[in-house]
């Protein structure tokens, strides 16, 4: 199979969600690359590598490909490869709570992609810098830029890209209070992902859809797409957004007073959250150990979880995070607190 072939069928695997698979061939694809001296396509390969290390949670060395990737489109010249390659490094450092970073290397990113009239990239850094306002709790920010992805999005009639716009929506519409939007919006994006058969799409709309009906206390409905998405997950591999899934699972389990089996989804959240060094997953699993500590009358150590979540999120200036901490030190909101 020429190496042509073999890149168009690890695309096709890695736009359709198989990651796993498409990652085996992009190294194939690298290696060969890299033995012919083909320093174009080692680029491109170096950038792939990164996102699909991101995806699959290995933050470290989706860094390493990324930041070779800067460095050898900085040497070839080739302006829209290192704008690609400092996109999915803000991601990455985004992922592991350094957020701030992760705005300069966007915005970086994006002028390059404005001065190159690049349209498909200038919209994927609005999405991004919505992502990344959204993970530093800033969400009237994030939705200003998610609507301005939507917009340039939709003028490009990029699907995938218009899916996860939906989803950005949905998430913060949620942490702002509209569930109405939040449903709507994951909604679209979930029909969007099954007509182009984007299986991380499919399962990520479906924990959005799922977390929609947890706000608003339909528990059933809320289980039943938690489990669709984590069902799909597993076959992915996929152990980033999944974790945030059985966070939401521990959550509806403490609102039906079943600690026990909250309990286990929370340990299994974190050893994922710890595997790939998220600090703000870390933090939402400390905040349901303090409620369920609460719940079971052991105040001293709800308020010990309550306050290492406080100080956590202070140290990220995760906004949202620090406010739900916060609040329940105070005991301004009632236990249990149905985070958002």
């Amino acid at each position: 199979m020429k190496i042509e072939e073999i890149a168009e069928k690890a695309e096709q695997l890695r736009l359709k969600g198989y990651f796993k698979e498409s990652l085996k061939l992009w190294k194939k694809i690298y290696i060969k690359a890299v033995k012919n001296h083909d320093t174009t396509l080692t680029v491109d390969c170096l950038i792939v590598l990164g996102d699909l290390n991101r995806i699959l949670g290995d933050f470290k060395n989706s860094e390493i490909y990324y930041n070779e990737a800067i460095e050898l489109s900085d040497a070839l010249d080739n302006k829209i490869s290192k704008a690609d390659a400092l996109s999915g490094l803000a991601l990455s450092k985004k992922a592991t709570g350094n957020w701030k970073e992760a705005l300069k290397l966007i915005r970086k990113a994006r002028k390059i992609y404005e001065d190159n009239k690049d349209k498909r990239g200038i919209a994927f850094t609005f999405w991004a810098e919505g992502t990344i306002w959204r993970f530093g709790g800033r969400i009237k920010k994030s939705l200003q830029y998610f609507y301005k992805a939507l917009t340039l999005f939709k003028k490009l009639k990029d699907k995938q890209g218009l899916g996860y716009v939906c989803c950005g929506i949905g998430g913060s519409s949620r942490v702002y209070g509209n569930y109405k939007d939040s449903m709507k919006y994951y909604k679209m994006a979930n029909q969007i992902f099954t007509k182009i058969k984007d299986r991380f799409g499919i399962a990520y709309s479906f924990c959005g859809i799922g977390n929609a009906y947890r706000m608003v206390n339909d528990l059933e409905n809320a289980e039943k797409n938690f489990k669709k998405a984590l069902e799909i997950y597993r076959k992915i591999g996929e152990i980033v957004s999944s974790s945030y899934t059985l966070w939401s699972m521990a959550m509806i389990n403490i609102l039906r007073k079943q600690y026990k089996t909250a309990l286990q989804y929370i340990k299994n959240a974190e050893k994922n959250f710890k595997k790939c060094n998220d600090p703000r997953g870390l933090i939402y699993c400390k905040l349901q150990r303090g409620m369920i500590y609460y719940m079971s009358r052991k105040k001293y150590l709800a308020k010990k979880y309550f306050s290492e979540a406080f100080n956590e999120s202070e140290k990220y200036d995760f906004a949202l995070e620090k406010k739900y901490a916060q609040n329940l030190l105070t005991g301004k909101y009632t236990q249990p607190y149905n985070i958002p």
